[in-house]
């Protein structure tokens, strides 16, 4: 089983609860794309993209070259005002969702990261609220979907403590739940916790679930200039119930804006 803290951006539908969220029931038949390793890319714009595609809900996803995703160039003063009411919940500037391995929902901006994919490792997320919730949802999309030879890399750079037992534990998830990648779904609804500091913050992810929607907590923190996933001394909380809830009102909508 997936875990939801894992799973839950996972969505649900389905067999997942994806990284832990227990989601609930699909019927999984969405085919698995084909598995390409990537290469290491550098920043560049959506012209060397292919069609745009969607999710297994319908949400836009941009079809980059590789599989692995492929940058935007940044431009920093476009990130959203610290002064606007709604800075926890914001969007980053041109944010978009790029098609990854096995159909995953990549999260690219062009203001707050990444900077940098090389070797299907995601990094360069600026010290911000929305560099904290892009490099959480990057974090757990590409611990999922990314190929048997990759994975263990971004577990390895994206992810603080946990060491063999996290792998282990993650290791077994993607046994168990082997088209994870097609649950990895845009968001439904993204928000930082008042609180947020430039060292720490926690990002809560909202995904489909039955009978509305339900979230799971990750924290994030800032290490040797970048954010990552701070994993809980205890590990199998990743692995626990996402919380539901009946409305989104106080999440942030995420799902492919641009200026």
């Amino acid at each position: 089983m997936l875990p939801i803290g894992i799973t839950v951006l996972i969505i649900t539908l389905t067999v997942l609860a994806a990284i832990r969220y227990h989601g609930n029931s699909n019927d999984g038949s969405t085919p698995a794309a084909k598995i390409t390793p990537p290469t290491a890319n550098t920043t560049t714009d959506s012209s060397s993209s292919r069609l745009p595609t969607t999710d297994i809900f319908g949400n836009r996803l941009e079809t980059p070259a590789d599989p692995g995703g492929v940058p935007l160039p940044q431009e920093p003063m476009l990130r959203p005002n610290p002064n606007r009411p709604d800075y926890l919940t914001a969007a980053p500037a041109r944010m978009q969702w790029q098609r990854g391995w096995g159909g995953a929902a990549l999260p690219i901006s062009g203001s707050d990261g990444p900077t940098t994919i090389a070797a299907g490792v995601a990094s360069g997320f600026a010290d911000t609220p929305q560099g904290a919730a892009l490099a959480a949802c990057d974090a757990i999309a590409r611990a999922l979907s990314a190929p048997e030879e990759l994975w263990r890399s971004v577990v390895h750079q994206r992810f603080l403590s946990g060491g063999a037992a996290l792998t282990d534990r993650l290791a077994s998830s993607r046994l168990e739940t082997l088209d994870a990648a097609t649950y990895v779904v845009v968001p439904e609804g993204i928000r930082v916790l008042p609180g947020y500091q430039p060292d720490f913050a926690v990002v809560q992810i909202a995904v489909r679930a039955t009978g509305g929607w339900a979230y799971a907590n990750w924290p994030m923190a800032w290490s040797d200039g970048d954010w990552r996933v701070r994993v809980p001394d205890d590990i199998e909380s990743l692995w626990a119930s996402a919380v539901p809830v009946t409305s989104l009102a106080e999440f942030g909508s995420w799902k492919g804006i641009s200026l």
